[in-house]
């Protein structure tokens, strides 16, 4: 049986049966450097991969600007450990960016998960409750999704929890200096 990790003030975000869930918290720094390093070209088809994630300085600086965005509710970033793996090793990361309110009660889902552990579901078992929580706790209506068409991965766990396709976006974001076309996709909340 795992233990639950050392982690000083981290705060646990939500009880889960498979992941411990916390909020970014500088105590993972070096953990952050290690993903980061150990997924570098894993990342490839979801992110930029810039040396700087590999470096302590730039999540020394990074995690207190997503710390404030976390505590007034602009965001939510979650550092996840897998329950019956090494807990000193994240093994994932999900960020729900850009909370807006008012008329359009929305945010943008983007995860990663250690090369590793892909086939095997755990993406789907975080998101799976984490998704109806955030919408819940942000009172949110949408929460929107996108991917490179070619990966395959992220399209079939969107559609398994409920994501569905809206549109087609050329040149839409700029990965590793090139630009890219991406898939756009939502799951809406049902109506009260």
């Amino acid at each position: 049986m795992s233990i639950q990790p050392a982690l000083d003030t981290a705060v646990l975000w939500t009880e889960h049966p498979q992941w411990w869930l916390y909020g970014i918290h500088p105590q993972f720094v070096q953990a952050l450097v290690r993903f980061h390093q150990r997924n570098r070209l894993h990342l490839r088809m979801a992110m930029s991969l810039g040396p700087e994630l590999e470096q302590e300085a730039y999540w020394e600086a990074e995690i207190p600007r997503r710390q404030a965005d976390m505590q007034a509710g602009r965001a939510v970033h979650l550092v996840g450990f897998l329950r019956q793996g090494d807990d000193r090793e994240i093994g994932g990361l999900v960020s729900f960016w850009g909370i807006e309110h008012g008329d359009f009660e929305a945010c943008t889902l983007s995860f990663l998960l250690d090369r590793q552990l892909e086939g095997r579901s755990l993406m789907h078992q975080w998101l799976g409750p984490v998704v109806p929580e955030v919408m819940s706790r942000h009172h949110l209506h949408r929460v929107m999704a996108t991917h490179l068409p070619e990966n395959l991965r992220s399209a079939a766990l969107l559609k398994r929890l409920g994501f569905v396709v809206e549109g087609y976006a050329r040149d839409f974001v700029k990965l590793n200096g090139r630009w890219r076309d991406n898939v756009l996709l939502s799951r809406v909340a049902p109506d009260d």
